[in-house]
């Protein structure tokens, strides 16, 4: 019992001991309480950051919105928002794409419930979207089912616009 005791006590020492070197190493760097001293965005990196949200959540919000009525409408939408690997191969799956939507009836429709800028810089970026949403299809009837996704959108700065270059469905 003693030695889990002394043990318990180290512990806590350290922790303590831990918390003081991060506090004195934060003060040598310079940090203070100034808001001019953290290191917030100018307007032009949050005009940036804005951007690329805005690019982000257009190709998420044209992947999630699918009719079958009008397919090639959802397609072009998505489209329009890519660029290089992305738009290759999104454009090579497209046919087959169309055909599934068709012949299941599928309707889907979705927004963006939230995105966050996960790393940027002047010509690229990688924007983490989530949505939510709902399918209907010839399986489900009149019902329709919950579609939410998580997606990793990765950007690109092409003749002055943030478009698409990869797309990753992250959970």
């Amino acid at each position: 019992m003693l030695v889990l005791f002394v043990v318990a006590l180290v512990l806590a020492c350290a922790c303590v001991a831990g918390g003081v070197f991060v506090v004195l190493e934060a003060r040598d760097r310079g940090g203070s309480d100034d808001a001019s001293d953290t290191g917030a965005p100018s307007a032009a990196e949050q005009d940036r950051y804005g951007e690329v949200k805005v690019a982000a959540e257009a190709t998420a919000t044209a992947l999630v919105n699918i009719d079958y009525r009008d397919p090639d409408k959802s397609f072009d939408a998505v489209a329009a928002t890519s660029t290089g690997t992305f738009l290759d191969q999104y454009k090579a799956s497209s046919d087959s794409l169309v055909e599934l939507v068709t012949t299941f009836k599928s309707v889907l429709e979705g927004s963006v419930a939230v995105s966050a800028v996960d790393d940027i810089d002047a010509d690229s970026a990688s924007v983490l979207v989530a949505t939510e949403g709902k399918v209907s299809n010839a399986q489900t009837g009149k019902d329709t089912q919950v579609r939410n996704f998580r997606l990793l959108v990765k950007l690109v700065r092409q003749d002055g616009a943030w478009l698409t270059n990869d797309l990753e469905f992250v959970g």
